[in-house]
């Protein structure tokens, strides 16, 4: 029997036979893995059950940050696309990715605090003294994330080094290949 024949057993063929599937699993049906990890290999199949931790624990944080106003909430969600996408550039690697989404997450966390710290009225000097150290602490994460980045893409780069002198150049470069 072809791999492809097995497969076609396997996964489900419709959008109703798919969350069957899903709803058998988040009952704790072992019958259902199988089918489960041929859908799972799928990126886009992924992200619909939640296997986007990162993005989970964005999108939980802007259901704290904008409440039930859905134009705030996608306009922050527009807001962290548009960061993401203007810090990752054009073809990032894997790494650069990962980065990225620390730096989009650590943004938003920062300015979370930030609303927090700016909305209370702190009267005692401990809790005040807390929220500065959590803004604090925010920020450094922040911008080692930033730091990061910057430093593997420096990395990334090719070393060229051109001498020139009378009736001769001499060009020199890391010897490292992508």
């Amino acid at each position: 029997m072809s791999k492809t024949a097995v497969l076609s057993e396997v996964l489900p063929s419709s959008c109703e036979e798919v969350l069957a599937l899903v709803k058998k699993a988040e009952r704790g049906d072992g019958s259902t893995l199988p089918a489960l990890r041929e859908c799972m290999k799928i990126p886009e199949v992924v992200g619909l059950f939640g296997g986007d931790l990162a993005r989970n624990a964005q999108l939980t944080l802007i259901g704290k940050l904008c409440g039930k106003n859905l134009a705030s909430q996608e306009a922050l969600i527009g807001k962290l696309e548009l960061l993401r996408a203007d810090l990752a550039g054009q073809n990032p690697s894997s790494l650069e990715s990962l980065l990225v989404g620390r730096i989009v997450a650590c943004w938003l966390h920062l300015h979370y605090l930030e609303q927090i710290y700016s909305e209370r009225e702190i009267e005692n000097l401990k809790v005040g003294a807390y929220y500065e150290h959590c803004l604090d602490r925010a920020q450094r994460r922040y911008l080692s994330a930033i730091k990061t980045l910057a430093t593997v893409r420096k990395l990334a780069l090719p070393v060229l080094q051109v001498n020139i002198g009378q009736s001769q150049v001499n060009v020199a470069g890391t010897g490292i290949e992508d």
